[in-house]
């Protein structure tokens, strides 16, 4: 918003609705009267709600009444941020100590001018009689071409007018109200500063105080202040602690006072009532609500949210952070929370609402004026509509957002930092990271800072040999940990410093060297380890590990993607944080092509290599039906000799070993096995981090690579990469179809997975591996749980749902979601039943063996590659999540914030919704002719008896998708498996008809 629109804005709205006209009371039946003053308490709002202690029970909910949403070090940084300019002028309050920037004065003086004359001139602004100013008038709304300049300090001695232009009296819109004047911005109250800038040519002074601009009369200002006494009246007391219980009781303070506006008569208007409030924290607010919207430590624009329930947990959502203030133009109020019957209800300084007269178009004008408790439904059915429908954007003063509500929050500026003089340094939990591990100048240098809490607002900066900022952009992960990195294309030699906080908080700090030229790159000996450990895991180095994972699949930001192998991921320096972090061109080197069982080792692996960790890892048996999988305690590490002739072929070699023996059943040890290379976690998004390995009960490895946080118009999503037989690398959105469990632990142990600690001795030379007694211990993010086992598999995706989506979901944009989630499944399928048609036409049809038992869904060889038993089984628990969604709904409504009167109909637009999706979403497979078959997901999911026995490459296209015999699709079928494996299916279907795999 430029400064023209914002005085405009300040000018029409302030901080009351806009007058409607109105016929004339004559003309106007007594049940309709133009204007009715309403005395308390206002509809819907009972004794109770009027009362502190209700409220502060309700509260409660939201966080502990005493404990500070923001520490004494954080309301000054939020104050100092305030007052970093936004459109030339602080977007909070000015200091007034502080050299006047004569030119932005300048030109917002020069703009208020303009604007004024032009509505003077074309009728929109009148005198009290409704009669155009005269023309003696309006030569003070021109700018002199020389001011006489002040600077001087002096205090109100009473309420002063602050005149929005250079006019002594008041200015009024058509038909004219006296108690709403245009040209009265504010009122200075008795006490406050007021720094006088220029003489007028008419005899007034233009002055500002700390909140406002305008135009004064000396007859109320007590003679310029001394340096002394300047000091002294600008002083503030110490702020109380800004918590919930304080900042609600000052509140009721002020419940019942009367409203004015501008603050005419010490009244208080909407922004009056809230830059009051907030300032006896410490807190400067902005004068005018449009700022005041913008001021807090974030915002949420809600001005596209049409959905009123959406809007009310969004609402909740934010109360949860800290307090709440909700804005529409022209209006502010502060959040109180919702009544029992969650009713969201608000105090706020305000004039008016409307209401519709029953029978007719006519409204009437209720006058309030005063600060008052309401609920969000004022004007319903009105012209302006209802207060709820209107807000537009809301702002929280406390935390910053957190997982509900970070992707669409506006957090305030930051506070400039300086480059650090005295020590710098990093930490564990806050850590700083160049890349490549020895800058020069001929590389691109990146920059990557890592904390494992969020850190609030915060920058990463860089300054170069010079002393001077660096211009880099700053890229922000999502986390957890919480991650962030800058690059330079072209570092200047010498030495940097990064710096990682906000103002005078620093969380990190960083010197390192960028030389001129490239170092030599080592080499390892011809007999030796497979790389050379020099660091240790640790708090920083697992952040950083996560911080890698994340980049490297983050992008592009929607839906299912695949990459024909991981060395296309790893060889793309935009993904690739560590691309040739070891200084010898060594991505271009490599050949990387995991299958899934593979791609958490080889992941691990190639950090730790690039890094200098140690790495670990097993031999374990398969397990069977009875038995669970088992490792060796003997381990292979990285100090095992490989005896390659560089260090990059010495990596290649070590990795091809760790394909050899790591497979499927890896991961899927029992929770409570020492010997393994994984243990399991704790359920929290903090322990769940990009990294982490997630085992299903049936064979298929997934890495968690993103929590992707839910927006105001799509849901969260935690996304996890994936490799195939064939060696394609994807991702897969988290949900009961693609990560599959059980909590069932007598031969397997599914589920989320982190790895063991590995430590190096570097005396004895050998790795100490943690326990699961010191895993225990350990708490934080690597503390063992069993946490995941201990309820049912509904409760485990309950869980989970509630951590991807921690604000509660639309139910029928949940439906959709579902169905997205579906729909990619049947994508995937699509591509594998392909592949196996063009194996089979490549092998001129010859029949594939069909293995016996379990190991129908893990093999090797052809069936392993080209059925899709596993795939199918998924599937089908997909078609079942799909197909249910609406039950669990009806079961459970408070989930998706529903309210019981409301269930039934929710159910039912779910299901209209979930009708629509499956009719118009269609795919399309090749029939065994070359030509194409389109279905819809609704006929899928009639299919899915069919699909129960579609798995056998064998079998034709048009068997594999469900087509029935004699129908014209399965007319074109010119193959199907033997009679032998037909009958082994049968025996195998009711695997597939309770979605219960053999382990």
């Amino acid at each position: 918003m430029t400064r023209l629109a914002a005085f405009a804005a300040v000018v029409c709205l302030l901080c009351a609705s806009c007058r409607d006209d109105a016929p004339p009371t004559a003309d106007r039946d007594p049940s309709c009267p133009e204007v009715r003053r309403i005395e308390p308490p206002l509809t819907n709002v009972r004794p109770e709600h009027e009362r502190l202690e209700y409220w502060l029970s309700r509260a409660e909910p939201y966080g502990a009444l005493d404990t500070p949403l923001l520490a004494p070090e954080e309301v000054r940084r939020h104050v100092l941020a305030l007052r970093q300019p936004v459109d030339g002028e602080p977007l909070g309050q000015a200091d007034l100590s502080a050299p006047v920037d004569d030119a932005a004065l300048a030109a917002q003086v020069s703009e208020r001018l303009d604007y004024l004359r032009a509505k003077l001139s074309d009728g929109s602004l009148v005198d009290a009689k409704g009669e155009a100013l005269g023309t003696d008038a309006l030569p003070p709304f021109k700018q002199p071409n020389e001011l006489e300049l002040l600077q001087q300090w002096r205090l109100s001695e009473a309420l002063l007018p602050l005149r929005c232009g250079p006019y002594s009296e008041g200015l009024y819109h058509v038909p004219v109200d006296l108690d709403f004047d245009r040209n009265r911005c504010s009122t200075i109250r008795p006490g406050e500063v007021v720094q006088v800038l220029a003489r007028w040519p008419n005899g007034l002074f233009l002055a500002r105080t700390a909140y406002a601009l305008g135009w004064v009369d000396d007859e109320d200002l007590s003679p310029p202040l001394s340096a002394e006494s300047l000091q002294r009246a600008l002083s503030a007391p110490e702020p109380q602690p800004f918590t919930r219980q304080a900042l609600l009781t000052e509140a009721f303070s002020l419940l019942g006072a009367p409203y004015g506006w501008g603050g005419e008569g010490g009244g208080y208007d909407c922004s009056r009532f809230l830059l009051e409030l907030f300032g006896r924290f410490g807190i400067d607010l902005p004068r005018h609500s449009a700022r005041q919207a913008k001021a807090g430590t974030f915002s949420i624009d809600v001005s596209r949210v049409q959905d009123l329930n959406e809007k009310r947990l969004l609402l909740e959502a934010a109360a949860r952070r800290g307090i709440v203030l909700l804005h529409f133009p022209g209006h502010i109020m502060l959040y109180l929370g919702t009544t029992e019957e969650g009713v969201p209800m608000v105090m706020h300084a305000f004039s008016e609402y409307l209401t519709p007269c029953e029978g007719t178009e006519l409204e009437t004008v209720n006058r309030v004026d005063r600060v008052a408790i309401s609920d969000l439904s004022l004007g319903e059915g009105s012209s302006r509509t209802d207060f709820l429908s209107r807000i537009t954007h809301i702002t929280v003063i406390g935390k910053t957002p957190g997982p509900a509500l970070a992707a669409n929050a506006v957090l305030r500026p930051s506070v400039p930092m300086a480059r650090p003089e005295g020590a710098c340094r990093d930490s564990q939990s806050s850590a700083i990271f160049p890349s490549p591990r020895r800058p020069h100048a001929a590389q691109p240098l990146r920059v990557i800072a890592t904390t494992e809490r969020d850190p609030g607002i915060a920058a990463l900066v860089l300054y170069g040999p010079n002393g001077e900022r660096v211009d880099a952009e700053e890229r922000l992960l999502d986390g957890p940990p919480f991650s962030r990195f800058v690059e330079v294309a072209q570092p200047t030699p010498g030495k940097w410093t990064a710096v990682l906080g906000e103002g005078d908080r620093t969380l990190a700090c960083h010197r390192f060297v960028v030389t001129s030229r490239a170092p030599r790159g080592t080499r390892s000996q011809a007999v030796g380890a497979a790389w050379t450990t020099t660091r240790q895991w640790s708090r920083s180095t697992e952040n950083l590990y996560s911080a890698f994972i994340e980049q490297l699949f983050r992008n592009p930001v929607g839906g299912d993607v695949t990459w024909t192998r991981l060395q296309e991921v790893i060889g793309d320096p935009a993904r690739n944080l560590l691309y040739d972090y070891r200084l010898q061109g060594e991505d271009a080197r490599l050949s990387l092509e995991p299958d899934c069982a593979d791609l958490p080792y080889f992941l691990r692996a190639y950090f730790a290599w690039k890094l200098g960790l140690p790495f670990a890892y097993r031999a374990c048996s398969r397990g069977r039906k009875d038995q669970p999988p088992v490792c060796e305690p003997a381990v292979f590490s990285n100090l095992d000799p490989e005896g390659a002739a560089t260090d990059v072929g010495a990596f290649r070699t070590f990795i091809r070993r760790v394909a050899g023996t790591v497979h499927s059943s890896s991961p899927r040890t029992r929770p409570d096995e020492e010997n393994t290379d994984f243990y399991p976690l704790r359920l929290s998004r903090t322990a769940i981090r990009p990294g982490t390995v997630f085992a299903d009960p049936y064979g298929h490895v997934l890495v968690v690579a993103r929590w992707k946080p839910q927006a105001l118009d799509d849901y969260g999503v935690l996304i996890g990469a994936d490799a195939q037989p064939d060696g394609t690398v994807g991702r897969r959105r988290f949900w009961r179809g693609s990560f599959l469990f059980t909590p069932k632990t007598d031969v397997v142990g599914a589920g989320f997975k982190g790895w063991r600690p590995v430590v190096l001795d570097s005396e004895a030379q050998a790795l100490e591996i943690a326990t699961n007694t010191e895993l225990r211990k350990a708490g934080r993010v690597k503390a063992w749980s069993d946490a995941q086992y201990r309820g049912t598999a509904d409760d485990f995706y309950s869980a989970m749902e509630g951590m991807i989506n921690p604000r509660a979901l639309d139910p029928v944009r949940m439906q959709t979601s579902l169905v997205d989630a579906l729909e990619e499944s049947v994508q995937r399928r699509l591509s594998s039943v392909q592949n196996g048609e063009d194996f089979m036409k490549s092998q001129g049809y010859g029949t594939i063996d069909m293995p016996s038992g379990a190991a129908l869904f893990l093999t090797s060889g052809p069936w392993e590659d080209y059925s899709t038993p596993s795939r199918d089984m998924r599937l089908l628990i997909s078609i079942d999540a799909v197909t249910s969604f609406a039950n669990a709904v009806a079961a459970h409504p408070d989930r998706f914030g529903i309210r019981d009167t409301e269930r039934d109909a929710v159910v039912a637009q779910v299901k209209r919704a979930l009708a629509e999706e499956l009719g118009k979403r269609t795919f399309q497979y090749t029939r065994s002719d070359g030509s194409a078959w389109t279905l819809t997901l609704e006929d899928l999911i009639g299919r899915s008896p069919a699909m129960e026995m579609a798995y056998n490459p064998n079998d034709c296209a048009e068997i594999r998708w469900g087509a029935r015999e004699g129908t014209e699709e399965r007319a074109t079928c010119a193959r199907r498996a033997p009679e032998g494996q037909r009958r082994r299916m049968e025996k195998y279907r009711d695997w597939f008809a309770t979605r219960e795999r053999p382990h």
